[in-house]
C-alpha cells in the first residue's frame, strides 16, 4: 500500500524493482497503475555474475525499460 501511495503522489513514469524478488512485488502492487514497470540487476555479493560489469548491466536494464540513466 505504501508503494501505491508513493506512486500516486509522485506520479513516476517508471518503477523498477532492484532484483527479481523486488520486481515481482512491484509488478503485483502496481499492476493497474499505468506506470511502466521493470527490473534492474541487484548488486548482490552472493551473485558473482551480478557484480561483473554491474554499471553496464544497469544501463542496459534501464534502456530496455525505456528509461535512461542520468
Amino acid at each position: 500500500r505504501a508503494l501505491q501511495d508513493t506512486v500516486t503522489q509522485m506520479r513516476p513514469r517508471y518503477v523498477a524493482g532492484v532484483g527479481h524478488v523486488a520486481a515481482t512485488c512491484v509488478a503485483q502492487a502496481l499492476a493497474h497503475t499505468g506506470v511502466t514497470l521493470g527490473k534492474v540487476p541487484h548488486p548482490s555479493p552472493a551473485s558473482p555474475a551480478a557484480n561483473r560489469g554491474w554499471a553496464e548491466q544497469m544501463s542496459r536494464a534501464l534502456g530496455a525499460l525505456g528509461a535512461s540513466p542520468r
